[in-house]
């Protein structure tokens, strides 16, 4: 498949997108860890996202490049003491932006016949390689935060329940709706 537009386009508008990113993140009451950090910073953090989509792109969608970057992401956030939630909402309002940013430009996929049809078999295969990056993503990003979680554990050989409750549940839920006591609290 042919991304070329696809890259060109995010090439262009990558401030555009990572300045809608930031937007969002302003106004989303559940990005209380992402609204602490300057816009500088979180847009630096976004366009980081879209150089590799570029770079997984230019090299075959492949799925170690995604592994490599997002796990590193999932233990920076780790080590930040950001909620795996919240980490996790962020890479959705990652890909929420993009598609907004894309819809209905047909001219960066190529699409249409002479005729002026669109085939949609093509539509699908660049809709799911697109958002594989998101969901793989999301993936390893978990994986690379737990990994993290683990070696810190194997340090201190203890964790609390708040603090279990800090990193994994935050943004998660309403307090008011979440039934504390059907979670079994082990010590780990």
């Amino acid at each position: 498949m042919n991304f070329t537009n696809i890259i060109e386009f995010i090439r262009d508008n990558l401030p555009q997108i990572s300045h809608a990113y930031y937007e969002q993140i302003k106004k989303t009451e559940l990005m209380k860890n992402y609204r602490r950090l300057s816009e500088k910073e979180v847009i630096a953090r976004e366009e980081r996202v879209f150089e590799n989509l570029i770079e997984w792109l230019q090299t075959g969608a492949s799925n170690d490049k995604a592994e490599k970057y997002f796990e590193k992401v999932g233990a920076e956030r780790f080590k930040e003491g950001f909620p795996l939630t919240e980490v996790n909402y962020a890479l959705y309002i990652t890909k929420k932006v993009f598609w907004s940013f894309i819809a209905w430009k047909k001219e960066l996929f190529g699409f249409g016949d002479e005729e002026g049809e669109i085939d949609f078999s093509l539509i699908m295969e660049y809709v799911t390689i697109l958002n594989n990056f998101f969901d793989l993503g999301n993936f390893y990003i978990i994986r690379g935060y737990i990994g993290e979680l683990f070696e810190q554990l194997e340090e201190t050989a203890s964790m609390s329940k708040e603090e279990i409750k800090k990193i994994l549940m935050h943004g998660a839920f309403d307090d008011n709706d979440f039934n504390k006591d059907e979670i079994i609290w082990h010590h780990i």
